[in-house]
């Protein structure tokens, strides 16, 4: 669209004037804001005295303001949506502005100046019009024009719908009432100036506070400057001093917001004044009679009229309403009463086309605002052949560069409408692709959307801006026709013979011819340029489209332009890239590309670029390729030359990328080897070059594997070439020597690497087979990285590697009647490029004697490893131990020798111990390293590898490694669940009224004791039998301020004979046996007066050995806290033998003895049920009271009916003060206390 006004091709948005913001970049003034004098001659200034507001606020609240300017929002209705239809243009302006005349003034020498008329009466008074009227004499458009760019200008950048004023309203209480009174003349100076313009421009006026008022006193002002100036409650604003940049941007869109509604009433007021001066469907009277001027016709004034009602239904941004404005104004502009009566000659007649264009790209912003893309492109088409038409009957033809001009812009035109637009349908990735649609198909309100065709669908903007450059292709050629006496300046031809080629040519939107293709070697339109920048930009968008091959098309374009303009640099840049391109060699067309590569070095013979000039001379040898006409080069003459062009003397060549006059393969003869085993292989260098060429020379062929294999190099021989006569292929066997003894050597270096010589002279469609023998020093798989072939020479070097195999097919070459034939991996399976290098069968052997099935935890694990040497001759061997756990930190290994004594290593649950020298085995002679685990916790399998890593005497280069891994299982030994028993302590209580002693040991406790009877019932995990030699009660931790004491284990007997039995503490634990262990517990308390409960952590050391060893290891096991009420009462039941006469020895005793530990006096109930059991003698219900501190006993004698069994006995004993009934707890043995709570007794 640049070649229209900006004004009168732009989109139109309501204009917002801001004035009193202070602007650092307002001295630069935008080119697209220059109006023509009309404009501005006799307009209506407006001149502020207050200066403007400056500070940070003000800033920001510019900012603001210009961060809400839509004057580069996309063309498109969603644009509007997602502003909630708030779009505005805003321009900051000065203090001082001048809004557009409303009237012209009346012309210097009118009939009204003098007194009178020629028949002695008053002259008619004078009508005045708009400066840009056809009825002003003073207009550019006096007397028959139709319409002026600058009309829209007028209202798009000079008239606005609302002016903002901006002022300061100070926090100074001295002179406040001094700057209000300013600021309400000012305020009331520009509403008469716009009352005086009659144009309702909506004043607005925002104040900014300098400081903190009081809102009782900033009311009282707003107010009275608000009812001074006139104002309603929407059009005066306050932004504080201390507002937010997130308050300001609130405040100005609050702003806006409230403007909405004013601006579009204000655009719709215009549009109401325009409609009704079209419904009086009349002329209006001139200003000035034109005399014998024809005047614009009625039609005229209608097509006026309908495209200022379209003009200001996009202010409104109403488009459907724009649209059919538009509409109308088109038909009636290629009506037969306007542009048909128009001089061809004539400037408006290009006035005239100049407005269909922008009527016409209206109409097509229109449809594309509102989705309809193909009725869009059918008015493209349509306005295009209309236009054709009125050229070829009334113009100067379609077959000119004219012509070719306006398509180019035509189609420029829509490209950019696209562009402008961000049109969704075409910038909405597809979902399956991930790629921008290439088109859109036809909306189904379209009509006769089922019959369109492909070019009425509406195509992204590279498809337009192909058309608009093959159009300026099409000027070029068109332009180049033209005579060269046409092309002369008029400077340099007589008047007459300019006078009558002056319309010859039609340069509406072309160049005159002498300014088109000037035969004077000044410089003309530069088609190029043109031409190019469409290229790139349509190359882009088919991109991001996937229209890979119309993109190739597109740079052999740019390609050739670049060429045709001697931009070698650029050109050689552009073909470079579609030399490149895989895709035309995957598809074969070496045709298209032989021709490329031509051009390619025909642009390189101007460009200087040695390194792509040697590439290109190298793929271009292969045979697949023809010679090119009247070059015959040599390629080594060829690189000779090109390496003295450039800086650059060096190429590298990617073979599977690229093409390559010779290609090489490698083979191995088998698919598995050992170490230490010879190795057949074969190198095959294929030549595939044109036979019109001289031999290729190989300096160097470096194989490169992917593995343990050392590099192969094959350095050329410096003697001259074997003939190859008749043959197409020929064996030569190379010997390899370690490259430290090689002595020519040429890019080996200090790599340890294999090198030999050979002929590497290679004539076309030749082939040459190396064979070679290697020896794999190391196991691993090996498979071949990559080939390189390099061509030196005195000044220059070329390196083509080939590194993809794996898709190859290897060939391996035997020998058939003298003459050597290539056998395919299908026929046969001896020919591979990549193998497996087995490890040198290794005769080491490591044995583990002595490892048990299972350890335990907390025991010290020894492991010896016994290594023997059956290798035939002596072995240098060194070793390493790794563990893996399957928890970190549940054991640590370490070398059980002096001079390693260093922990392992440890990393995520991998232990691993320093290498350790062995030294020199000889032949079948043995050594033995031991290793130690210990801190083994937790019950975990451990894994344990030793791997031996030796090295035979005779062969010290060959690595042999021979690894054992064991599993070492962890086991828990023991398990054991508890029983806590209450036991009466037969000492007796401290008395309450009795003091301590007073010289006394501070260690020693006088509180009241506890005794427990604690069970323990050992169960072994182990699988074998363990002999425990102790096992300890041990408190762990003690709270409550008491102390615990607990005796040596005794394991439970079924029966004892004798005393040493009895205090034996001894005793062998067999697999999957339960043996129990007795305790006496004894709690405490340090202070006699103490009542906190005490609590004891305790746990069970068991201290246990295996019967074939002498070493006890310790195992610790968690005891369930014991929490003891040390301040409760409790009632303990102990049952003995009681002989009531010589023949009834069947009576028992049962003492009941009650406890208060607490410092009450306590009273408690007792009675004793009667039971058919057993009879009773005691008393069958008492009262007994305590006093505190102390503990009584209640005797009882029963005589039982049975014998060997167990006896409930209850008796109730409650406190008489609580209420509650205290528990019968077993205080000695014989007695036993159910889940229930119920006694037993033993009878």
């Amino acid at each position: 669209m640049n070649a229209y006004p900006d004004d009168y091709a732009f989109h139109n948005l309501p204009l917002l004037l801001l004035s009193g913001l202070d602007d650092s970049n307002q001295s630069k003034p935008d080119p697209r804001s220059r109006t023509h004098t009309f404009l501005q001659d006799g307009g209506f200034m407006i001149r502020i005295d207050l200066p403007n507001v400056q500070g940070p606020l003000a800033e920001q609240l510019l900012q603001a303001f210009n961060s809400q300017d839509a004057s580069n929002v996309a063309w498109h209705s969603r644009s509007v949506i997602a502003r909630s239809g708030k779009i505005y243009k805003i321009a900051n302006v000065g203090r001082v502005y001048t809004l557009p005349p409303r009237k012209a003034p009346p012309p210097p020498y009118s009939p009204r100046l003098s007194a009178t008329v020629a028949n002695g009466s008053a002259p008619p008074p004078l009508v005045l019009h708009s400066p840009l009227s056809p009825l002003t004499p003073s207009s550019p458009l006096y007397a028959d024009g139709i319409f002026s760019p600058l009309w829209i200008t007028k209202h798009q950048s000079r008239l606005p719908c609302a002016f903002l004023a901006c002022f300061s309203l100070t926090s100074d209480p001295h002179t406040s009432s001094l700057q209000d009174n300013k600021l309400k003349s000012e305020v009331g100076n520009i509403r008469s100036v716009l009352s005086s313009t009659n144009y309702k421009t909506k004043l607005v006026v925002v104040l900014i506070g300098d400081g903190f008022i009081d809102p009782s006193e900033l009311e009282d002002r707003f107010n009275t400057i608000r009812r001074s100036g006139g104002l309603d409650g929407k059009s005066i604003f306050f932004l504080p001093h201390n507002a937010s940049p997130v308050e300001v941007t609130e405040f100005v869109n609050s702003v806006l917001s409230t403007l909405h509604s004013p601006c579009i009433e204000y655009y719709r007021d215009l549009s109401k004044h325009c409609r009704r001066k079209r419904n009086r469907n009349i002329m209006p009277q001139p200003t000035v009679q034109p005399g014998a001027s024809q005047v614009l016709s009625l039609q005229g004034w209608n097509v006026r009229y309908e495209f200022k009602l379209g003009v200001f239904a996009e202010f409104r941004q109403e488009m459907d309403a724009a649209c059919r404005n538009y509409e109308t104004a088109y038909d009636g502009l290629f009506s037969p009463e306007i542009i048909e009566t128009i001089a061809v000659w004539s400037l408006r007649f290009n006035e005239a086309r100049s407005l269909a264009d922008v009527v016409a790209l209206r109409i097509v912003r229109c449809l594309l605002w509102v989705d309809q893309g193909t009725t869009a492109v059918r008015s493209w088409i349509a306005h295009r052949e209309r236009v054709r038409d009125l050229i070829d009957r009334r113009g100067k033809g379609t077959e000119n560069y004219g012509w070719e001009a306006w398509q180019s812009n035509w189609a420029a035109v829509m490209a950019d409408l696209l562009s402008r637009s961000q049109y969704p349908l075409l910038n909405t990735k597809l979902q399956d692709v991930d790629l921008l649609p290439i088109f859109v198909a036809a909306e189904k309100t379209s009509p006769g959307a089922d019959r369109s065709t492909p070019w009425e669908l509406l195509h992204h903007e590279g498809y337009w801006l192909d058309i608009a450059r093959k159009c300026t292709s099409s000027r070029r050629a068109w332009a180049l026709k033209i005579p060269e006496e046409d092309r002369q300046s008029p400077g340099r031809s007589p008047a007459s013979v300019v006078a009558s080629k002056a319309h010859l040519y039609d340069t509406y939107l072309a160049l005159e011819p002498y300014r088109e293709v000037p035969v004077d070697g000044s410089h003309g339109y530069d088609y190029s340029m043109s031409i190019i920048s469409r290229l790139e930009q349509a190359i882009k968008h088919f991109s991001e489209r996937g229209q890979l091959r119309k993109v190739d098309i597109l740079q052999i374009e740019l390609a050739l332009e670049h060429v045709r303009s001697q931009s070698w640099t650029a050109a050689v840049e552009t073909l470079q890239i579609l030399w490149h391109n895989q895709q035309w060699r995957r598809s074969g067309w070496w045709k298209l590309l032989q021709k490329l590569g031509w051009a390619l070095l025909d642009c390189l013979s101007h460009a200087q670029n040695s390194e792509l000039h040697m590439k290109l001379s190298w793929e271009l040898s292969c045979g697949i390729f023809e010679s090119k006409p009247g070059s015959g080069y040599d390629l080594h003459d060829g690189l000779r030359d090109v390496s003295a062009q450039g800086s650059s003397r060096s190429a590298a060549i990617d073979m599977d990328q690229a093409l390559s006059p010779v290609f090489p393969s490698f083979a191995f003869s088998t698919h598995e080897v050992f170490v230490g085993e010879p190795l057949d292989c074969q190198l095959t260098l294929h030549s595939r070059a044109q036979e019109t060429l001289a031999p290729i020379r190989i300096s160097e062929v470096k194989v490169v594997f992917e593995g343990s294999l050392n590099p192969i190099y094959l350095v050329a021989e410096e003697a001259e070439s074997t003939n190859t006569g008749s043959s197409s292929a020929s064996f030569q066997d190379v010997v390899l020597q370690d490259s430290t003894l090689f002595k020519r050597r040429s890019s080996a270096g200090a790599i340890a690497s294999l090198a030999g010589k050979a002929d590497l002279v290679m004539p076309s469609n030749y082939s040459r087979i190396f064979r070679l023998r290697i020896t794999p020093r190391e196991a691993g798989d090996v498979a071949i990285a990559s080939i390189t072939l390099l061509v030196d020479g005195p000044n220059y070097s070329l390196a083509v590697t080939s590194s993809d195999f794996e898709h190859s097919v290897s060939q391996w070459w035997e020998t058939k009647n003298g003459k050597p034939i290539p056998r395919l991996l299908g026929e046969e399976s001896n020919a591979y490029n990549k193998i497996t290098i087995q490890p040198k069968p290794p005769k080491l052997q490591i044995e583990v004697p002595g490892l048990r099935r299972a350890y335990y935890a907390n025991e010290t694990i020894k492991i010896g490893f016994d290594i023997q040497n059956d290798e035939e001759e002596a072995a240098l061997v060194s070793v390493t131990v790794r563990m893996i756990s399957p928890v970190e930190d549940s054991a640590r290994i370490k070398w059980i020798d002096p001079e390693y004594q260093d922990w392992a290593s440890s990393e995520a649950g991998l232990l691993t111990l320093s290498p350790r020298d062995l030294g020199t085995i000889a032949a079948n002679e043995s050594t033995t390293v031991s290793i130690c685990l210990d801190e083994t916790v937790i019950a975990v399998d451990h894994e344990v590898e030793l791997l031996a890593t030796y090295r035979l005497v005779s062969e010290p280069e060959t690595i042999l490694t021979k690894n054992l891994a064991i599993d070492v299982v962890v086991i828990r030994p023991f398990e054991a669940n508890y029983d806590f028993v209450p036991r009466l302590d037969p000492d007796p209580w401290p008395s309450f009224f009795h003091g301590p002693p007073l010289e006394r040991d501070s260690s020693t406790p006088l509180g009241l004791r506890h005794r427990y009877w604690v069970t323990a019932n050992l169960y072994s995990f182990a699988t074998e039998p363990l002999t425990i030699e102790a096992i300890l009660l041990t408190a762990t931790k003690v709270q409550g301020r008491a102390t615990c004491s607990a005796t040596t284990g005794v394991v439970r007997r079924p029966q004892v004979n004798t005393a040493e039995d009895k205090a034996s503490i001894s005793s062998v634990v067999l697999p999957d046996q339960t043996t129990i262990f007795d305790f006496e517990l004894s709690l405490q308390k340090e202070i006699l007066g103490d009542r906190h409960t005490v609590g004891v952590d305790l746990a069970l050391e068991i201290g246990w050995r295996r019967q074939d060893s002498d070493q006890v290891n310790t195992t610790v096991l968690e005891v369930p806290k014991l929490v003891a009420a040390m301040a409760e009462p409790r009632v303990l039941l102990t049952a003995s033998q009681a002989t009531l006469s010589a023949s009834v020895d069947s009576a028992y005793k049962l003492t009941f003895t009650l406890e208060n530990p607490s410092m009450h006096f306590l009273t408690f109930n007792i009675s004793l049920e009667a039971s058919e059991d057993f009879a009773f003698s005691g008393p069958k219900a008492c009262s007994l009271s305590l006093v505190p501190l102390s503990r009584q006993s209640l005797d009882y004698r029963i005589l039982p009916n049975k014998k060997d069994q167990w006896v409930g006995v209850h008796l109730n004993v409650i406190d008489a003060y609580f209420g509650q009934t205290l528990r019968i707890l077993p205080g000695g043995d014989g007695v036993k206390v159910d889940k229930k709570g119920k006694v037993f007794v033993k009878i």
